[in-house]
């Protein structure tokens, strides 16, 4: 086992996830990848590394995976929906924006929304009754590598 492995195995018990071949392939091919992946993407990779993985089996991975924030899932109007490695997985809650040309996807720092948590949770079970109990967010845009210079921010 190598040592990004080794990283690997240490995130899994970190998370309370039972290490198992399968879950140490997706961190493993995800890592090295560095750019999120379609499952159907993630399963095509496993099989021709020789890791056998049907399509069923890789999708509870990504869910269990992604439930305990050792990855993150992305979603943009109209494509697949896209798994990466969260590199910042012990951070505190934080979002994530996406590129709507390349598919880039960069951390943000924090949440501005946890300043208006109790607000918008008292507003919400008002007009809806639902309780909430978390949200995500995803910001879409540009990415600088592929908006052309000169065009303002």
């Amino acid at each position: 086992m190598n040592e990004q492995q080794n990283d690997q195995v240490r995130l899994l018990r970190d998370a309370r996830i039972k290490v198992t071949r399968i879950r140490i392939a997706i961190l493993d091919l995800l890592g090295k990848e560095r750019r999120h992946m379609t499952a159907d993407e993630i399963t095509a990779a496993l099989k021709k590394l020789g890791v056998p993985a049907d399509r069923v089996t890789v999708y509870r991975n990504l869910d269990r995976m992604i439930h305990e924030g050792l990855l993150i899932a992305t979603c943009q109007p109209g494509k697949a929906m896209r798994v990466g490695a969260c590199m910042k997985p012990a951070a505190a809650h934080h979002h994530h924006v996406i590129c709507e040309r390349c598919g880039r996807v960069e951390e943000t720092d924090g949440c501005p929304v946890q300043d208006m948590w109790e607000r918008l949770k008292q507003e919400i079970r008002a007009s809806t009754g639902f309780t909430l109990t978390g949200h995500i967010t995803q910001y879409l845009g540009i990415c600088p590598d592929c908006r052309p210079a000169g065009t303002p921010d």
